[in-house]
């Protein structure tokens, strides 16, 4: 037997080879250009439950107000951005328009969000707390596909379904019998993790739209314009929540080295996950969350003296798998048919009323 391709012209068939290798070295000059801003993303989200978790007092509450934290941190990421607006050589020039009230959608977003977080945490361990958080890649696809009309292949479909049962198995452990308090206290931060993640996802999407809307802009500004919101927002919050208290003892009540790498460290995973959204997209902002629910769990078990159930350790390969699935790229295109040269070919013709074999060769 031999095998030969299919009738076409050699010259497009090269061309395509070309072409698909040119794409494929584009592919992997723009991943290596995004890969330093999702590894710090990665490294940053790693830390943030953590470090939360171990500025908490003996009791598993927090001595500082939450708010009074976010606040700070927006503070941080201001002043950072603007450090290194005048660094840098930006030939763009700078104006103030209207387009800055468009920040605050963001900007109010990420308020509620944040504050969010500590709430979560008092409910949730930290390794459960990135594994619930990958519901955001639920939410991205879906709001992807309702309001920027992204097209989701059968692949990622099927990646979002095994995600939600990924993350329906890490509760297995916590529904046995003999735990209803410690049952209603996980259903009340699991509800929490859903708000949290529908308003990370949407959040997300509109900031990545605002930072990509005008691509020559430089990000430092972009960055000024949503993080001047954030403070106003997080002013509002600290006078509304915490005034009294902040009145009378001041912002800074509680506050403790923990609490204090806390700030710094939500500074920089706000400006990381800010570059992710401008040189990378949403996507990749959801697997840098996977992969930081991993290293958690590693950190966890020598920190907390933690030991991962199978459940959650099932739980975690499967949203893993499912994260990858998700970013997996199928090649639509058809590939070249191939026939298999089996000699001369044979087909019946009727003659007398009886079916005899005329040879037929071969176009």
């Amino acid at each position: 037997l031999s095998e030969s391709p299919a009738r076409g012209e050699p010259a497009a068939e090269k061309a395509s080879r070309l072409s698909a290798g040119r794409a494929a070295e584009r592919l992997v000059a723009g991943a290596m250009r995004q890969m330093p801003y999702i590894l710090a993303g990665v490294f940053l989200m790693t830390l943030q439950p953590i470090l939360v978790t171990l500025s908490q007092n003996a009791s598993g509450k927090l001595d500082y107000s939450p708010i009074s934290s976010t606040l700070l941190s927006e503070v941080f990421k201001i002043a950072i951005s603007f450090s290194m607006l005048v660094a840098s050589p930006s030939t763009t020039p700078i104006h103030v328009t209207s387009e800055v009230v468009q920040y605050s959608v963001p900007a109010f977003i990420y308020f509620v969000n944040n504050n969010l977080v500590f709430a979560i945490l008092s409910h949730v361990d930290a390794t459960t707390f990135q594994l619930l958080s990958q519901l955001k890649t639920v939410f991205t696809g879906l709001l992807f596909r309702i309001f920027l009309s992204r097209h989701l292949s059968i692949y990622q479909y099927i990646a979002i379904v095994q995600l939600a049962c990924g993350t329906a198995t890490s509760q297995i452990p916590k529904c046995t019998a003999g735990s209803h308090t410690s049952g209603s206290s996980s259903l009340w931060g699991v509800t929490l993790s859903i708000i949290s993640c529908l308003l990370s996802a949407f959040g997300g999407i509109y900031s990545e739209k605002l930072l990509k809307d005008k691509p020559k802009d430089s990000i430092h500004w972009q960055n000024i314009q949503l993080y001047t919101w954030g403070i106003l927002f997080n002013l509002l919050g600290v006078f509304m929540m915490d005034g009294s208290a902040v009145l009378r003892q001041g912002p800074l009540v509680g506050f403790n080295g923990w609490a204090w790498t806390v700030v710094i460290n939500n500074a920089l995973n706000g400006l990381a996950i800010s570059a992710i959204l401008k040189f990378a997209d949403n996507i990749a902002r959801v697997y840098a969350h996977a992969c930081a629910m991993l290293v958690t769990m590693v950190l966890s078990i020598y920190l907390f003296g933690q030991s991962p159930s199978p459940q959650l350790l099932i739980a975690i390969i499967t949203v893993a798998a499912s994260a990858v699935q998700y970013n997996v790229k199928v090649d639509p295109s058809p590939q070249p048919e191939h026939r298999v040269d089996i000699g001369p070919e044979y087909e019946p013709v009727p003659v007398g009323g009886r079916a005899h074999c005329r040879q037929r060769a071969l176009r």
